[in-house]
């Protein structure tokens, strides 16, 4: 594996956390402090790097745990969110102050489900004997940069286009968890 395929498998593991970035930053017309965004992009990162360790270390014994398990989770927790935000497009109050990323734990909780892919793919590099920190320092780096900028191109296009972005937010949110069931 060169740097270009670990590269490209970084930037492929970052499109969900992304679209969720992006998905949560359209539901906002205030901003989110540029330290909670960091936050925001440092939880991602953690969340990823430490599941494709454990993934690419843990391999075979994992996989016989976690199963499909982890895909349902991940669907049902963005479908949720996903159909919450729509709700909240059309049921919002005037501040429209709400949003998913306010919370910790709705944080921790996002970060965990956008990051089961690398977990999963953790374990097929681990198996196939591909350079882990090589790949992982990618992925870490293409998380952060994707998760804090999807969020503020959210937060743009909220401010632009505000309910109708909103609800493509939540849209995205939903067909991301359908993907996992596909």
């Amino acid at each position: 594996m060169n740097i270009l395929s670990a590269f490209l498998v970084a930037l492929s593991l970052s499109m969900d956390n992304l679209a969720v970035a992006l998905a949560a930053g359209c539901n906002r017309t205030t901003s989110l402090p540029h330290r909670a965004t960091i936050q925001v992009g440092l939880l991602f990162t953690t969340a990823h790097f430490v599941m494709f360790s454990i993934g690419f270390l843990g391999g075979h014994e994992l996989m016989f745990w976690i199963g499909n398990i982890g895909k349902w989770v991940a669907a049902v927790i963005l479908v949720y969110i996903g159909v919450h935000m729509i709700y909240e497009s059309f049921h919002s109050t005037d501040l429209k102050n709400i949003n998913v990323l306010n919370s910790f734990k709705m944080q921790v909780i996002l970060a965990l489900a956008t990051s089961i892919d690398a977990l999963l793919v953790g374990i097929g590099l681990g198996l196939a004997f591909a350079p882990f920190w090589l790949t992982v320092l990618l992925l870490s780096v293409c998380v952060f940069l994707t998760s804090v900028g999807g969020f503020y191109a959210g937060h743009w296009l909220g401010r632009r286009f505000g309910q109708i972005m909103e609800i493509i937010g939540g849209c995205i949110l939903i067909l991301i968890g359908a993907k996992w069931l596909l």
